[in-house]
């Protein structure tokens, strides 16, 4: 086993950085301490051969693995240990190789001078540019243990948020998906066989049966041209989803949705305010925070009228007024925003909007199974007609010429 060491000389001089074989994490430190190596930092190094090592490579940084991060450096600053000790305690307790070798980064940058933030900016697109500004701010203002709690705060409500509009498309997901397995199932496996047998007499076979009987060996000729052409589908529908006109149709249709519009449209709100109210707080400017929270929604939708944000404020119109122009923000987020820019309180005022919306959006996740249930009961019901008219109906014809 490889481990990866950082230490000092005896005499605190000199750094040292390196690798060492050993059989166990014992050995390693037995044997460091005997080259004459005072120990900060070990870590085992992750396998990079065979499969294990393909799959470290392209597990990336996780949310929940930025939440762990800054939830126990936020923990272990306000207890009072030093940055570079913090970061060196996490190197050794990351489960995510990737997510240890940026740590392990960020703790050399930080001990050759430069600043977490500065550090941050040098791991790609592990951290983003909210998260970012936001610990430069704290940096700014000697408030990184204040600023690293209510980020990791945030960021645990963001995952929470995210999980459980997650889990509530499980269920339909998974019953669409069922659904069209056993109706393809029966019509590749369970038509053929009866269709023998229909063959067999001399009776004139209902239109729903002969539909049927013609997908059936469609599908079992062609089934190749059919995969392929889902996949094209799939694939040339994911790149006019990234086009400008592609996203922009999407997203308006989406939205346009009975449940699911309501959802994601809420969504993109509870991301605006939390990430704006969040930046507020920090002290960003107000142009700087909404340029950041323009790469936190999703919807190009938002993201354009964020863009007419950004340009009326620097205009100089206020937030609060801009907002209400845009028929996609709901009037209480313009009304909260005119009330905070009264009192000094927009960044209050944008937390009880994110609170708001996500009680909104937890409503409607709540419901959501409930509301699918009678859709879902409706396509099983069409599905069972139809494989009864095709299946069944043939049947009873031919029991009744006898």
């Amino acid at each position: 086993m490889r481990y990866k060491y950082s230490a000092k000389t005896r005499d605190g001089l000199q750094n040292k950085t390196g690798e060492i074989e050993a059989t166990n994490q014992r050995v390693a430190i037995t044997m460091l301490r005997e080259s004459g190596l005072v120990i900060y930092s070990l870590v085992p190094m992750a396998d990079n051969s065979g499969i294990i090592g393909f799959l470290n490579s392209i597990r990336g940084i996780s949310l929940n693995d930025k939440v762990e991060f800054t939830q126990q450096i936020a923990s272990m600053i306000s207890a009072g240990l030093p940055l570079p000790k913090a970061l060196g305690i996490l190197t050794q307790q990351s489960g995510n190789p990737q997510m240890g070798k940026i740590v392990q980064n960020i703790l050399s940058d930080i001990e050759g001078g430069n600043t977490l933030s500065a550090s941050l900016e040098r791991q790609g697109e592990a951290f983003s540019r909210s998260y970012i500004s936001l610990i430069k701010a704290g940096e700014a203002s000697g408030k990184l243990d204040d600023v690293m709690k209510r980020l990791a705060h945030t960021l645990e409500k963001q995952r929470q948020f995210r999980g459980k509009v997650q889990g509530a498309l499980i269920y339909p997901a998974i019953i669409t998906t069922a659904m069209i397995l056993v109706f393809t199932l029966i019509v590749l496996y369970v038509v053929p066989k009866m269709t023998a047998v229909y063959e067999s007499f001399d009776i004139d076979l209902p239109a729903s049966t002969v539909f049927m009987i013609n997908l059936s060996k469609f599908l079992g000729t062609y089934w190749w041209a059919v995969l392929g052409g889902t996949v094209a589908f799939v694939i040339g529908f994911k790149f006019f989803s990234r086009t400008e006109f592609g996203s922009y149709l999407v997203n308006r249709v989406t939205f346009k949705l009975p449940i699911f519009g309501a959802l994601v449209k809420n969504s993109d709100i509870v991301e605006f305010t939390r990430t704006l109210g969040l930046l507020t707080n920090a002290g960003v400017p107000i142009i700087e925070a909404l340029e950041i929270v323009h790469n936190s929604v999703s919807s190009i939708i938002f993201k354009d009228s964020i863009d007419r944000f950004v340009d009326d404020v620097r205009h100089g119109y206020p937030l609060s007024q801009t907002v209400a122009k845009e028929v996609e923000f709901p009037m209480l987020v313009s009304q909260m925003l005119s009330v905070g820019e009264e009192t000094g309180t927009v960044g209050e005022r944008l937390n009880s909007l994110s609170a708001y919306y996500e009680e909104e959006v937890d409503k409607v996740v709540k419901n959501l199974s409930t509301a699918i249930e009678p859709v879902i009961m409706v396509l099983l019901g069409g599905m069972v007609l139809m494989l009864i008219m095709a299946v069944i109906l043939p049947i009873y014809q031919i029991t009744s010429s006898f």
